[in-house]
């Protein structure tokens, strides 16, 4: 019987059958079609998992990713390995991303229930671990088929603490960051495997993060591009895989990281007794950070450390810590050109004082911003010479007696010095280049650089042809000067910015300067006029107040009294005013501690500082 014969056969005896055999048969065929085109194109194309990806900070939806494996279909994985991989597009919109940023991280979310109950004891048997990688090209054979023994760089844990911590589903974050300059070479796909039942919820792409982070809902725990274990209770962390993936210098095309710090909110009782230390030692350094109340974080520059790509510990009070987290700085930090910065690195005054210097962003200057007092800025300079060139003027204009409101011509300044150290409020600097402006004075180059800098960071705002006050205030200091004054002259300086910033301080303030004495003040206001260089204006009631202030609170409070009797014993001092002198050394100091206690107990109560400590963060 040939072929057409059977099919009459087959066609004569389908033709027999009732009308519900033939429906049956009919629908056994169309599904047998559809299931035979479904098989060829999972074959063909590869099946969807129904894990997603995103892009943190880009409009794109979630998009499932691509299942190599059974394991990788659903996103329950009971054991073994489940492998992805990213769509072509996908691919795309990663390299995209990476281009835009350079420093990147991949994050995969993870649920996971305690299957053992109260029975710990159990869980704690035998290792439980998880790993998390990325798939590249040269992972899969020239038809596209996994390499299944291929290399790969992981990031893991054991999940026994996680299992034993569980309530009901326990979450954790893992992300792995990409080696920076290999966008040639990006991962294509991720492989996931655990000992222990676990449920994969997502993948998200978003700027690179290592360290870890307890503070939210979801602990966060990020590796770098080189790998590693990560515990659930970090108490330390290795950083040195960091500089795989963040720039290790500052230049005029890169800009160092920052470490990120939160802590556990300090109680009212905590906050009324001493302050707790907590002692963090980076590389070659040894940091002290007060935990006080009102400051729940706090940011450092790795830029102001001597090798911050290291391993962090914390061997004192460390319990505390909740976040440690290095990122990318903003790309908008990168000079604007050589010699030219203008928005400044967040960080704690007590970490400018030692930086260093091969660390700047460029060769002349460095400008910080207070990280606990928006808009105040911190500028320190090579040297007299420069920082002269940015304030000098600036200086006469402000407070030199017979000098003030006006500008001065570069003839009339030559020789001229204006200070070691320089503090001016918004409305100081708007009124400053009005005038300037006005006259049509000839500014130097850092003059027209500081003008850039207080525009882009909004403590000046032009307002047509004029410059109106924003908010915030800047602040001088100059490597030329001895380590121990520029101790003195941050914190004497960084007083007065928040002088210039806060009422509530100015209004405590100037209660203090009405209740001091008579001889005390007339004692201070005699020094200044004694000292030449100073020329402070006394008609200038703000000015009084504010230097009244910053001279009594400029050292610890121990030291208030002495400093004074210091400057009573003074050659100049005595010879323009003996009698005062004489008052100040035979009541020891004693009326401008006073004063000082008042200022101290406010400062510490508000801010959690005090006399002569302005940071939070010392070395």
């Amino acid at each position: 019987m040939n072929l057409q014969e059977k099919m009459r056969d087959l066609i004569s005896g389908f033709m027999k059958l009732e009308k519900k055999q033939k429906i049956a048969i009919a629908a056994i065929g169309i599904f047998l079609v559809l299931d035979i085109s479904v098989f060829i194109f999972i074959k063909s194309k590869g099946s969807y998992s129904s894990v997603t990806v995103s892009f943190e900070g880009q409009s794109y939806e979630a998009e499932k990713v691509l299942a190599l494996n059974s394991f990788a279909r659903g996103k329950k994985l009971s054991k073994g390995a489940a492998y992805y991989k990213f769509t072509e597009d996908q691919q795309q919109k990663l390299k995209n991303y990476y281009e835009n940023l350079s420093s990147v991280s991949i994050n995969v979310r993870v649920g996971l229930k305690n299957q053992y109950g109260r029975n710990y004891q159990k869980a704690q048997e035998f290792q439980k671990i998880f790993t998390f990688g990325f798939l590249y090209q040269e992972d899969f054979d020239k038809k596209g088929k996994l390499i299944s023994d291929s290399k790969k760089i992981l990031s893991g844990c054991d999940l026994r603490s996680f299992i034993k911590n569980a309530k009901g589903v326990s979450f954790f974050s893992n992300a792995l960051s990409i080696e920076k300059n290999r966008k040639e070479s990006l991962p294509v796909g991720i492989v996931i495997s655990s000992d222990y039942p676990v449920k994969i919820y997502d993948f998200f792409v978003m700027p690179a993060k290592i360290g870890y982070d307890l503070s939210g809902e979801i602990p966060f725990y990020g590796i770098p591009a080189n790998g590693g274990n990560f515990p659930p209770a970090a108490k330390s962390f290795d950083f040195s895989g960091a500089s795989m993936v963040f720039p290790v210098e500052n230049s005029q095309y890169s800009v160092m990281p920052v470490y990120e710090l939160a802590f556990i909110p300090v109680t009212e009782e905590e906050a009324a007794g001493e302050t707790l230390k907590i002692k963090m030692n980076v590389g070659g350094d040894t940091l002290r950070i007060r935990h006080t109340k009102g400051v729940e974080n706090c940011q450092i520059q790795t830029s102001t450390l001597l090798a911050p790509f290291s391993s962090v510990d914390f061997s004192e009070n460390g319990n505390f810590v909740t976040k440690l987290i290095m990122k990318a700085n903003s790309s908008d930090l990168i000079p604007t050109s050589i010699g030219k910065v203008l928005l400044p690195l967040k960080t704690d005054p007590g970490l400018i004082l030692s930086s260093r210097t091969s660390s700047w962003r460029c060769m002349d200057y460095e400008v910080y911003e207070w990280d606990r007092f928006p808009g105040v800025l911190f500028f320190d300079t090579l040297n007299y010479d420069i920082q002269g060139e940015f304030f000098t003027r600036l200086a006469y204009f402000a407070e030199k007696v017979g000098f003030r409101g006006k500008i001065l011509s570069d003839e009339q300044l030559e020789g001229r010095h204006g200070y070691n150290a320089h503090d001016y409020s918004a409305e100081t600097l708007a009124r400053f280049y009005n005038k300037a402006f006005e006259v049509n004075a000839s500014l130097t180059q850092k003059e027209y650089i500081l003008l850039d800098i207080l525009v882009k960071n909004g403590l000046i705002v032009k307002n047509g042809n004029k410059y109106e006050p924003g908010r915030g205030a800047v602040i001088s200091i100059s490597r030329e000067s001895s380590p121990g004054l520029r101790q003195a002259f941050i914190a004497h300086e960084a007083w007065h910015g928040i002088f210039f910033i806060n009422e509530d301080f100015r209004n405590a303030v100037a209660a203090v300067y009405y209740t001091v004495d008579a001889n005390t003040m007339d004692f201070m206001k005699g020094y200044w006029a004694s000292q030449p260089t100073l020329g402070y204006d006394p008609s200038d009631e703000y000015l009084m107040h504010n230097e009244f202030m910053a001279y009594i609170m400029q050292q610890p409070l121990s030291a208030v009294a002495g400093y004074f009797v210091h400057c009573a014993n003074r050659g100049s001092v005595m010879n323009y005013m003996p009698e005062l002198s004489a008052w100040v050394r035979e009541t020891k100091g004693i009326t401008f501690e006073d004063a000082g206690r008042i200022l101290d107990s406010y400062a510490f109560d508000s801010w959690g500082l005090s006399c002569g400590r302005v940071s939070l963060i010392s070395r």
